[in-house]
């Protein structure tokens, strides 16, 4: 019986720890930070999306090791870019962009050929959202 008794108390007071926390969680709210907005890509030129086929939404994660660089590439489809780590160089012909933690472009389907390379410490890793189509290939080489 004792036992019994001391589970009892026990249980009332975790649950009254639970009942005195609750408001304070109650309290927190959503946030909501727009990181970044345009109808044009880093180049300048407008995007617009593939309309000939169903469309496809991707999040890719991308992880270029220190030191490496893209092959030179357009993109057909529009895509935001994220960088999580590391530090990014980002070449369209004589124009040279660098991003790190933390900031956002956007590449759009009509900018020109380009290449990135990961130049910090540590790896490069990207999170891209593409606005693309069923089939289209996220990047084609030049």
């Amino acid at each position: 019986m004792n036992i019994f008794k001391t589970f009892l108390l026990t249980a009332i007071t975790v649950s009254s720890w639970f009942i005195t926390i609750e408001p304070a969680n109650s309290q927190e709210k959503i946030e909501v930070t727009s990181l970044i907005q345009s109808t044009q890509g880093l180049s300048g030129k407008k995007f617009s999306y593939p309309r000939w086929k169903q469309a496809e939404l991707r999040l890719l994660r991308v992880n270029i090791p220190v030191g490496l660089q893209t092959p030179l590439h357009i993109h057909p489809a529009p895509m935001l870019v994220y960088v999580q780590q590391g530090k990014l160089k980002h070449s369209r012909g004589e124009t040279i962009n660098y991003f790190t933690v933390g900031e956002s472009f956007i590449e759009s389907n009509s900018g020109s050929s380009h290449f990135v390379e990961s130049v910090g410490e540590k790896p490069v890793i990207l999170i891209v959202s593409v606005s693309s189509a069923v089939g289209l290939p996220t990047t084609i080489n030049k």
